[in-house]
């Protein structure tokens, strides 16, 4: 019995580090969530590409040699309506820096995505992924359950996350540590 207790308590000593199911170390940072990778664990983002809510194509080679923050999010998110507009704030302080912003669009009717985008200013590239398909690819993100939001660094390596509703703070800290990155 106190074997088991014992490795119980194991992983609660850890100190926050979690693996996830790509194998990557990631450091949790103050609110449950919220996570940094450390640079030697970071790995390469998937080249993601596909079809904006406007029609155009997009991949991820579009935004190089920038930050990246990718946000996944649907118009009947609770939390996704809460979050859209202070990404859309974000986008227009942070575009004259080497910052992008990207959405991925799950499991909704291009009307409704798209009223919604309009009703948050957001001018920044909308994926639509009706299927899952591209967040199957972002495997540090729960592929159940948004909103999540994915940074990358300037070489597009996996740099940060938050599983649930980002904050302006969070992504200005991550941002800004990012940007001052080689």
């Amino acid at each position: 019995m106190t074997a088991i207790i014992v490795v119980a308590l194991l992983p609660a000593a850890c100190g926050g580090v979690s693996t996830s199911s790509a194998g990557d170390a990631i450091q949790k940072v103050g609110s449950p969530g919220f996570s940094r990778i450390a640079l030697k664990d970071r790995h390469p983002a998937p080249n993601l590409s596909g079809t904006t809510l406007g029609g155009s194509k997009f991949t991820l080679h579009d935004v190089a040699g920038n930050v990246v923050v990718i946000n996944v999010w649907a118009s009947w998110c609770e939390p996704c309506r809460a979050e859209s507009p202070v990404l859309a704030r974000l986008e227009r302080q942070l575009s004259a820096q080497k910052v992008r912003f990207v959405g991925i669009n799950e499991t909704d009717t291009k009307t409704s995505a798209t009223r919604f985008v309009a009703s948050t200013g957001a001018r920044y590239p909308q994926l639509v992924d009706p299927d899952g398909t591209l967040l199957a690819q972002l495997t540090l993100l729960p592929q159940k359950g948004i909103p999540s939001t994915l940074i990358l660094d300037r070489h597009h390596r996996m740099a940060a996350r938050v599983i649930g509703q980002v904050t302006a703070a969070q992504v200005q800290t991550l941002v800004s540590e990012l940007l001052q990155e080689l």
